[in-house]
Parts: structure tokens; C-alpha cells; sequence
């Protein structure tokens, strides 16, 4: 681990989420296992997709008006999530002051917001990530206070409990008063995930989501830049952006599959690095507090390759979506889609440079597209991804443990 952790540790509570952004460099992610050492349920590097992509249909079906964006006062949107009756919640967020949740309703209209700064914005400030509960539940990690904060989606705000460690985000899993909790343990120096249960106001761990026995936990949580989503099920996807690999572990912690691809690194040019460097830097200093600069321009230096995996998301159907970064597109943002048996069934392109990712509950894709990083906006698309092979129609009738 680099001597910047030890610095950080020490930075004052205020600035006790730096960790957090100095895990933008990443340290390098677990080798891929040997052919003959993969453990069961792996799947090799995808071959072709069960689907022609050109078979693909992409259609851009809603776009939030600027009217409505101007109505909820909506100005850097960092995450976005649906509740079961089609409500779409936005976090929003931009340094110093500006920290709201905005809620629309299923026809993109503003409907309500919650968490400014007359009833606790500083919980909402410096989050990157929300998420919306089946229990009706909006829950997220404020940085600044370390905190795990909690409003029922009506806005009515629950509470806010102080976090051992440093929280990172919230995940949310089917059942009532249960969920997800990513953390950074700077004493242990690494990143973890806990499975969690109500009441908030207490915090209570029901246990250490476990890493299978065969593979180091240092190794391959000791950097908070892995990536996790959760499915309807609540099974939990684990993926680290300098190797496309996302592992599936079931409740206990067990691995159901891996899934892998065989796509290489692709490194930046000093140009792009950079400019990189440039745009972290200008985020630290807005977001940061007392911290020295010397720790600022260390935190800022970029990763030399292009992360291989940039988000990961789940389609109420269980599909998996990996967003992986293609050197070969000058623009526009794709998905490499999975079956709940790993195999590929097609990537998706769409025209927006996208930095989250969620579905409704229909299963519309929704995504905030930052072709214009000033004024990011809210997209929906219609994604068919066209008549079912007879491979893909045998695929999808296997049993999701089989």
C-alpha cells in the first residue's frame, strides 16, 4: 500500500473521505487464474455473442426538458436510482454548497426535493452514491461526516449514524431492513464489504461478506477502486477496473460464477494523462478541505491505463452490464451484456459519454450523459437486443445456479 494512505489517515475528520478519492489510482487487480486452476462456474474469455450486435436496437426515448432540470434547480448529477412505483431520485451535488436529492416522477416531471442545507445538506454533500430500497428507503454515505444517512423516498428524513472505518456507498438487497455497506478500514488497510440490517440509527453488521479461501483479501480488496452492484436476487458483483473480471457471490459470500474477457489494457497517451491529472486536481481542491497540496497532487496522478471495467450495473431481469472502455470509439459509451450464466449475449452502444447507469423498473436503460460536463443531463433508452438464436434461447433456460 503507498505511503499516501498513511498520510491520509491522519487528515482531520472533515477531510476523512480523501481515501476515498486517492483510490482513483488504481494498484492493479488480481491475475487471471491459470486455465487449468479456474475454480467452478468460471467463464472463459467470451468468444462471439449470442447476439449480433448490429441486431441491436438503441432508441433514445426520454431526455430530462431543461425546464424541469431548472424546476428542481438540478446542476452536477451524480447518481440516479428508481423506486418500485417508477419514481426517478437524483443525487445532486456540486462544491462548495449546492447538495440536494431531487425526485421525478414517471413522466420526468420534478416532483419534490429533500436534503438541502436547512434539514442536514452536509449529509448529502461529497456523495457520489445513492441507492433506493425496496422498503422505500433513500440511503447513501456522507464523506464529509462519515456517516450512513437515511430518508424515507417521501423526503422525511430517518437519521444519520456515524460509521467505523471509512463508508464508502450503500447497495441495496431485497429484504426488508437489509442492505449492503462498502467500507475502507484504514487500520487493516483495505476495502471490504458488510451486510448490514436496521435500525440505521444503530448500524448493526450481520457479517463480513468473505472472499473465496483460495485468494488473498489484501490482494484483491486492498484498494477501495473495486466496483459492486447487486441484483434482484441480492447476489453481489465484485469487479476491479484494471482486469475485466466480476465475480458473483451469493449471501454467505460464495462464488455462484466469474465472469472474464480477454480484452487487453489499453494504456493513455501523456496527453490524455495529463489532462486527467488537470481534472482531478480541479475536482480535489473544490472538494477537499485542509489538506496539504503535496497530498493533493499525489491523490490527482492518474492511472496509466484506461480502466478496463468502468461500472457495473444489474436489469431487473438479472442481465449484467459491464460499461468497459473501447479505444476504438471516438465517442458514446458501451455495455458488454451478460446472461445470469455469464455468457455474453451482445454489447450495446449509445450516443451519451455516461457516468451512471441505472433501469427502471420496466427495465428502461437511464444513464447521466456528461457530453456536456458543465450540464450533464438525464437520458432514457429503449434497448432491444433483437429476435432470441436458438443458442441464446437454450442459454436462458438453464437454471441460474446450474
Amino acid at each position: 500500500m503507498s505511503a499516501r494512505w498513511e498520510a491520509a489517515a491522519g487528515v482531520a475528520v472533515r477531510s476523512a473521505w480523501v481515501p476515498l478519492l486517492l483510490a482513483l489510482q488504481a494498484c492493479g487487480g488480481p491475475e487471471p487464474a491459470p486455465e487449468d486452476a479456474r475454480e467452478p462456474g468460471v467463464e472463459g474469455p467470451a468468444a462471439a455473442p449470442l447476439i449480433d450486435p448490429a441486431a441491436v436496437d438503441v432508441q433514445e426515448v426520454f431526455v430530462l426538458s431543461d425546464g424541469e432540470a431548472s424546476r428542481a434547480r438540478l446542476r452536477q448529477p451524480r447518481d440516479l436510482a428508481f423506486d418500485a412505483a417508477g419514481r426517478l431520485y437524483v443525487l445532486d451535488f456540486e462544491a462548495p454548497d449546492h447538495q440536494q436529492i431531487v425526485a421525478f416522477d414517471a413522466t420526468g416531471s420534478f416532483a419534490y426535493r429533500f436534503g438541502e442545507r436547512d434539514d442536514r445538506a452536509d449529509r448529502v454533500g461529497a456523495s457520489d452514491q445513492l441507492a433506493v430500497t425496496p422498503w422505500n428507503y433513500v440511503m447513501f454515505v456522507d464523506m464529509i461526516d462519515n456517516a450512513l444517512t437515511s430518508f424515507l423516498t417521501m423526503g422525511t428524513y430517518v437519521s444519520s449514524a456515524g460509521l467505523s472505518g471509512v463508508g464508502m456507498s450503500v447497495l441495496s438487497i431485497p429484504e426488508y431492513g437489509q442492505f449492503y455497506l462498502k467500507k475502507w478500514d484504514p487500520a487493516r488497510r483495505r476495502a471490504y464489504v458488510v451486510h448490514m440490517q436496521l435500525p440505521v440509527d444503530s448500524v448493526a453488521m450481520v457479517y463480513e461478506v468473505r472472499l473465496p479461501p483460495d485468494q488473498s483479501v489484501r490482494k484483491d480488496a486492498r484498494d477501495v477502486s473495486f466496483l459492486t452492484a447487486t441484483d434482484p436476487n441480492g447476489r453481489l458483483y465484485v469487479a476491479f477496473d484494471d482486469v475485466y473480471q466480476v465475480r458473483v457471490l451469493d449471501r454467505t459470500g460464495a462464488t455462484v460464477r466469474v465472469v472474464r474477457s480477454s480484452r487487453p489494457a489499453v494504456a493513455k497517451s501523456p496527453r490524455e494523462m495529463e489532462a486527467e491529472r488537470q481534472r482531478l486536481l480541479a475536482r480535489l481542491e473544490a472538494q477537499v478541505g485542509d489538506v496539504s497540496d503535496s497530498l493533493l497532487q499525489d491523490a490527482a496522478q492518474p492511472d496509466s491505463l484506461f480502466p478496463l471495467v468502468e461500472e457495473l450495473a444489474v436489469d431487473p431481469s438479472g442481465r449484467l452490464w459491464v460499461r468497459t472502455h473501447r479505444p476504438e470509439r471516438a465517442s458514446g459509451s458501451v455495455y458488454d451484456v451478460f446472461n445470469e450464466q455469464g455468457q455474453l449475449i451482445s454489447w450495446v452502444a449509445v450516443p451519451a459519454t455516461v457516468r451512471q447507469t441505472t433501469f427502471s423498473p420496466a427495465g428502461r436503460l437511464y444513464v447521466i450523459d456528461e457530453r456536456d460536463p458543465d450540464r450533464p443531463t438525464i437520458v432514457g433508452y429503449d434497448v432491444t437486443l433483437g429476435a432470441a438464436t436458438g443458442a441464446l434461447e437454450a442459454a436462458e433456460g438453464q437454471s441460474p445456479e446450474s
